[in-house]
């Protein structure tokens, strides 16, 4: 979903209350290179990341892992992203996903051996600059943060806001479009600036997807739209995959999305057969965020969407459970069972949604608090 750094569009902007972990973790899935410098009080560190991965760390004079942890668990500060040196120091190796998991397994106290609650969370208490970012980028790093603000996008040809409230994409405007369309013409933009602003009123939605599903989809739009797309790449790319999906008979096409890569997995969720969607959601390699995408569309036969629902783990996601929810398919025992685990936000818009059952809109107010 996040493309590397070399071939996406860029933008420079400042984002507030942002949580260090976070601006890590998109910057190494978005495969970035660069150094963050962090200043706090009397403080000064650095992160050092080349191609996606965190290869050193400097907190004071303390480096490596124990310098990557400590400035994780700094209160506040100033953050900006520089260029990254020719020659940096290579003091980390081990996987950026083990370095994040390990940070939040520091901050939590530990007695008699069980987790109790945490002596402290990555805080929120960080603000800066970041230059050349992706657009799909920055919306997952705030939608990651799960917290409420506006982001207002300008470039030589728009000027435009999204709106984000509790995690979510709930609204997106530009001069003259709303909703989806707004949203995936400020993505296609090349270059531009970026705010991030507080959310001072509350907006009527016209935006009801999860953010992981809207960010698939708005990637797919710009592929097919791209106007500097080679057609005879995109043709043959279309014979590599798509063209040889379809020449396989159904134990194939079954064998191919229980193995497959995302790619093919995207393909073959479309198929009208229900065992080969089956098969999609049974690949060991799925992603929460393409579960949550596939929980939200329309084609999916009903039984997929009760496999979802009867999953443990993926039913933890909050995403999931709302796209789940706010999908008219999903059985409504289900649906209503999922309603008291969303939050505020979520509930107001599910309750006046005209697409949903009557049943599933009226139990959403029935948990809207007064």
């Amino acid at each position: 979903m996040t493309p590397s750094q070399e071939d996406t569009n860029r933008f420079n902007g400042t984002i507030e209350y942002i949580r260090l972990i976070d601006l890590i973790q998109v910057s190494c899935l978005a495969k970035m290179s660069h150094a963050i410098k962090v200043d706090s009080t009397d403080k000064t560190g650095r992160f050092y990341l080349n191609g996606g991965k965190v290869v050193h760390a400097q907190s004071g004079d303390v480096t490596g892992e124990e310098g990557f942890f400590e400035l994780l668990g700094w209160a506040g500060g100033h953050f900006e992203t520089e260029p990254l040196p020719e020659n940096v120091t290579v003091s980390i190796n081990r996987a950026w996903e083990y370095l994040l998991i390990q940070a939040v397994q520091l901050l939590t106290k530990t007695v008699d051996g069980e987790n109790v609650l945490p002596r402290a969370e990555p805080s929120h208490g960080f603000f800066g600059n970041i230059n050349d970012i992706a657009l799909t980028d920055l919306v997952q790093l705030i939608c990651l943060d799960n917290m409420n603000r506006i982001v207002s996008v300008r470039s030589d040809t728009l000027v435009g806001t999204i709106h984000v409230r509790g995690g979510q994409v709930c609204h997106a405007a530009t001069e003259n479009l709303v909703g989806q369309e707004a949203f995936f013409k400020m993505l296609r933009v090349r270059q531009g600036s970026f705010a991030t602003l507080p959310v001072r009123e509350e907006c009527e939605p016209t935006i009801n997807v999860p953010w992981e599903y809207l960010l698939i989809e708005a990637m797919r739009f710009i592929d097919e739209t791209s106007e500097e797309a080679d057609p005879k790449q995109a043709e043959s790319r279309a014979e590599s995959l798509l063209q040889k999906v379809q020449k396989k008979n159904i134990s194939e096409k079954i064998r191919l999305a229980l193995l497959g890569e995302k790619e093919a997995r995207a393909i073959l969720i479309r198929e009208s057969n229900r065992m080969i969607q089956l098969a999609v959601i049974a690949n060991p390699k799925i992603t929460d965020g393409e579960v949550a995408a596939i929980a939200c569309s329309r084609q999916v036969d009903v039984e997929v969407l009760r496999r979802i629902a009867a999953d443990r783990e993926w039913i933890k996601n909050y995403s999931i459970r709302l796209s789940l929810t706010i999908n008219p398919k999903t059985p409504v025992a289900i649906s209503r069972k999922l309603v008291p685990t969303l939050n505020r936000q979520d509930l107001r818009n599910l309750s006046r949604s005209k697409s949903v059952s009557n049943l599933v809109a009226n139990e959403a107010k029935r948990h809207v608090p007064q």
